[in-house]
């Protein structure tokens, strides 16, 4: 028995470490509107939120190439833990509104990631705005486009979780001019570094003759050197954030490209999630099997203490035995001494007393 519930212990926390927990919110992904609905409760017990909600385009987005929106949440009163949820999307339909569907690639969200939905905590108030910026790839096709931003977030009463959707913003996607200088279509940048590592950056460009790096850390602007299509990114010695772009020049008209996030993190543990699961599945068939060989000892012990069925076996082979009940008890005559029955004795007294007259006279008694 403890052994069983050891095992469905194990299973348990084993189950806990494979499904990662996201508390006050889902985590960062890619999310369809009907499930990135609430963090508390289903969609249909959803409030509206009052949140103002805009999205802020570049002048010119070319087809195929990347470029930089920035959304704005503001207006707005959140729930203790100051968390909203974020997502772009294409309609407000609430399916098929992925971007990737109308051919837009996340290259780096708010949080450093690829995914069109973000959780992000910040101070937001009724009286303040909060902005973040994204890198999308656009579409590679020229036409027109539909933008939209969805939030989620709770409320300071509590247990009523807000929703609300954007108007949508109109994206004009024009055809790529001819020369014009660029970052070529297959290129992304790198988003992530571990702290104390610097990070060398191969650009691969289209139509340049040159190219200059601009390095933003906080307020500050330095211009990193490109040879050979090559630069470096110093080393950080905190965990933080620093943004850099890239100006290009050749026979069309120069080009500048988004902002690049580049975030310098702790070394962390590297989980390779098949290796996860893989162990998982073997820990729990472990688990299956140390219960099946329970399983016969514990039948061992039921017939210990049930023996029934050996009770009606032992019975079984012991033979009947009858008693025959008589109202007399019969006893074999003593043999009658050579000098013959005593003295006024008959045979039938001999019969009866003949074992008593005998002890008497072994006694010594007449």
């Amino acid at each position: 028995m403890r052994i069983r519930v050891g095992i469905v212990l194990l299973l348990m926390l084993l189950s806990a470490t494979i499904s990662t927990a996201n508390p006050g919110g889902k985590g960062d992904d890619i999310r369809s509107r009907d499930c990135a609905g609430s963090c508390h409760a289903s969609s249909s017990s959803n409030g509206v939120s009052s949140a103002n909600l805009s999205i802020e385009l570049p002048d010119e987005i070319y087809a195929g190439l990347l470029m930089e929106i920035i959304t704005s949440v503001g207006g707005v009163d959140v729930s203790s833990n100051n968390l909203v949820g974020m997502a772009l999307l294409i309609n407000s339909d609430g399916a098929k509104d992925l971007p990737a569907n109308d051919g837009w690639e996340v290259i780096t969200d708010p949080n450093g990631g690829v995914n069109n939905y973000v959780e992000i905590s910040d101070s937001f108030s009724s009286q303040t705005s909060v902005n973040r910026s994204w890198t999308l790839r656009a579409p590679s096709s020229p036409g027109s486009y539909e933008l939209y931003l969805a939030v989620q977030h709770g409320s300071q009463e509590g247990g009523i979780a807000m929703s609300g959707i954007s108007d949508f913003v109109e994206v004009q996607v024009l055809t790529v001019p001819e020369n014009l200088p660029q970052l070529s279509p297959e290129w992304k940048p790198i988003n992530s570094r571990l702290i104390g590592e610097e990070t060398t950056i191969t650009l691969e460009t289209m139509n340049t003759e040159s190219a200059t790096v601009e390095l933003k850390n906080g307020a500050e602007i330095s211009i990193i050197p490109v040879t050979d299509g090559k630069f470096t990114i110093p080393a950080a010695v905190n965990p933080g954030t620093v943004e850099w772009r890239v100006i290009l020049e050749g026979e069309g008209p120069t080009q500048t490209s988004p902002w690049f996030r580049l975030t310098a993190q702790l070394p962390g543990w590297s989980v390779d999630e098949t290796s996860l699961y893989v162990q998982g599945v073997a820990l729990f068939l472990l688990g299956a099997s140390l219960v099946m060989i329970q399983r016969p000892k514990e039948e061992l012990i039921d017939k210990i203490y049930d023996n029934t069925n050996q009770v009606i076996a032992v019975e079984a082979s012991i033979p009947e035995l009858t008693f025959t009940q008589t109202s007399e008890t019969v006893t074999e005559a003593p043999p009658i001494p050579p000098e013959g029955l005593p003295a006024g004795w008959t045979m039938e007294q001999w019969n009866y007393y003949g074992h008593e007259h005998l002890k008497s006279l072994e006694g010594g008694a007449v």
